[in-house]
């Protein structure tokens, strides 16, 4: 019998060569501080929907690198991953907030 290398198509299809890091700190080489943090907000929008196993390992090659960038603010990056907090979402302006009748003077 013939020695043969068996392997499930999943595993056929995750095998992949590429540099993942490299190829994420060359994408953030050239970009500002205030580019890096639009990028980091772009990427962690994009990791909340389901996406493919080769564009899931891309976000996290770049999200993964952003963070390691010691010219970053480690609070701002907290601040971008956790969202706005629950009184920043449940609170509006508008009709909704204080008073919904108008208060008329009486004759």
């Amino acid at each position: 019998m013939k020695n043969r290398e068996t392997y499930t198509r999943r595993q056929a299809r995750d095998y992949d060569e590429r540099n993942y890091h490299g190829d994420a700190k060359a994408l953030i080489k050239g970009l500002d501080k205030i580019q890096m943090y639009e990028l980091y907000e772009i990427v962690n929008e994009k990791l909340a929907y389901g996406t493919t196993m080769k564009r899931e390992k891309e976000l996290l090659a770049v999200k993964k690198v952003i963070e390691d960038e010691k010219s970053l603010d480690v609070q701002r990056l907290q601040r971008i991953r956790r969202g706005r907090s629950e009184m920043a979402k449940e609170g509006s302006y508008g009709e909704k907030a204080g008073r919904t009748t108008v208060h008329r003077k009486k004759v």
